[in-house]
């Protein structure tokens, strides 16, 4: 009994033992990769387009609740950003990791300043399916995903994301990273980077 019962504990912790010691060149992104948003540009000029930060947000909000309902209204043009998600390989190898293509979604959670405004993208996107392709990373090197609107979702335009008026603001991104299939596997989070909006 003895025997058996020190075996138990051992069986469980197996399979844990084999997943972290699974090869390093599969499809599967590998553990030591991190996120991390390099805002190029942190300070943004507030635009309502003429509206008062709180007309501008009641404006925002009813388009954001029609576009909830299915009814099609033209939302605002995406807020221009400079930004970059940077994924880097923390490990001592070279990993293989499969970028862009429509499984790989990054997300914005944005908070704070005047108040935050997100709305669904009235967009068509065409049927096809694009697959990932692959990167190897050395130790340390990074791959480097350009952003250039806040926006997110699918193909990084099927959602918007809007500041209210000025203030201070944090982004944080997570980058949802897929195999050579296409089949979504890990999900990364960045620490947060603040950005300030300034009157106009």
């Amino acid at each position: 009994m003895r025997r058996h019962a020190l075996l138990l504990p051992l069986a469980f912790c197996l399979p844990a033992l084999l997943s972290a010691q699974e090869p390093k060149g599969g499809n599967k992104p590998m553990l030591g990769v991190s996120l991390e948003i390099v805002a190029k540009k942190d300070v943004y000029v507030f635009d309502g387009g003429g509206k008062s930060p709180a007309e501008y947000k009641q404006h925002l909000e009813t388009i954001a609740a029609h576009l909830k309902k299915g009814e099609f209204v033209d939302p605002p043009k995406p807020l221009s950003v400079d930004l970059v998600l940077r994924l880097t390989n923390t490990t001592q190898e070279p990993i293989t990791i499969y970028v862009g293509g429509d499984p790989n979604i990054y997300t914005f959670t944005l908070s704070g300043g005047a108040g935050v405004v997100t709305m669904n993208n009235p967009v068509a996107f065409t049927t096809d399916f694009r697959l990932p392709k692959a990167v190897t990373l050395a130790p340390g090197k990074s791959y480097e995903q350009p952003v250039r609107m806040l926006a997110d979702g699918h193909r990084g335009f099927a959602r918007l994301l809007f500041w209210t008026g000025p203030g201070e603001y944090t982004l944080t991104a997570e980058y949802t990273l897929a195999d050579a299939e296409g089949r979504k596997t890990a999900t990364v989070k960045s620490a947060p980077v603040k950005i300030t909006v300034k009157e106009k």
